[in-house]
């Protein structure tokens, strides 16, 4: 496979882009084959009666990568370089809607929702949500507002515990609190998972 190193250069951008927690080597239980095929009808003008032994030593496995990139079709007497277009490849062992590969690079992806994730996904939601609030209160885009909060959901007061500092900084708000009544400029309810939560936000 290919050199994988700049997956570790650019693993922060990587993670920040695909909103992915982290980056680790694919499970070694899973096998996947590189497959190289000869398309016979792009090698006929090129090597003619030659294309049915081409592509039966392709079906051999007598096929590979040399040193300088290139596909070698080879057997016992001869060799015979193919161009890009004269081939396909394909991967037999992937499986899943979770898997795919790209230039020799396999990714696979984790889709299990921990609890942890599932926080982080509703402070993400909150954090769009707030923000839509600002637009909807007219306040410009470097206006810092206050938010106060009201829910009886304990899931809902934990991810404004935890996530705090996180809504403070995406939604640009100068402070957060909790109170039995929020009242300000403008008051909105999110809803999650039929738990609610209810914001009002002042300048």
């Amino acid at each position: 496979m290919a050199d994988t190193t700049f997956l570790s250069k650019y693993e922060d951008i990587i993670k920040e882009e695909l909103n992915i927690k982290e980056i680790g080597a694919l499970d070694s239980n899973i096998k996947v084959s590189k497959v190289i095929k000869p398309l016979g009808s792009k090698l006929s003008a090129k090597f003619g009666k030659d294309t049915g032994r081409i592509i039966q030593l392709g079906k051999e496995g007598k096929i590979k990568e040399n040193s300088l990139g290139q596909v070698v079709v080879f057997d016992d007497n001869n060799e015979r370089i193919l161009e890009e277009g004269d081939f396909e490849i394909a991967y037999e062992g992937l499986e899943g809607d979770n898997i795919a590969i790209d230039n020799d690079i396999i990714a696979k992806l984790d889709l299990t929702m921990t609890p942890e994730l599932l926080q982080e996904w509703v402070a993400r939601e909150i954090s769009r949500f707030l923000n839509q609030m600002r637009k909807d209160a007219g306040y410009n885009v470097d206006n810092k507002v206050a938010l106060t909060y009201q829910t009886n959901s304990q899931t809902l007061k934990d991810v404004m515990i935890k996530f705090g500092s996180f809504l403070q900084d995406e939604a640009l708000l100068s402070a957060v609190s909790e109170t039995a009544n929020p009242q300000g400029d403008f008051i909105a309810t999110f809803s999650s998972d039929d738990q609610d939560i209810t914001f009002a936000v002042t300048r």
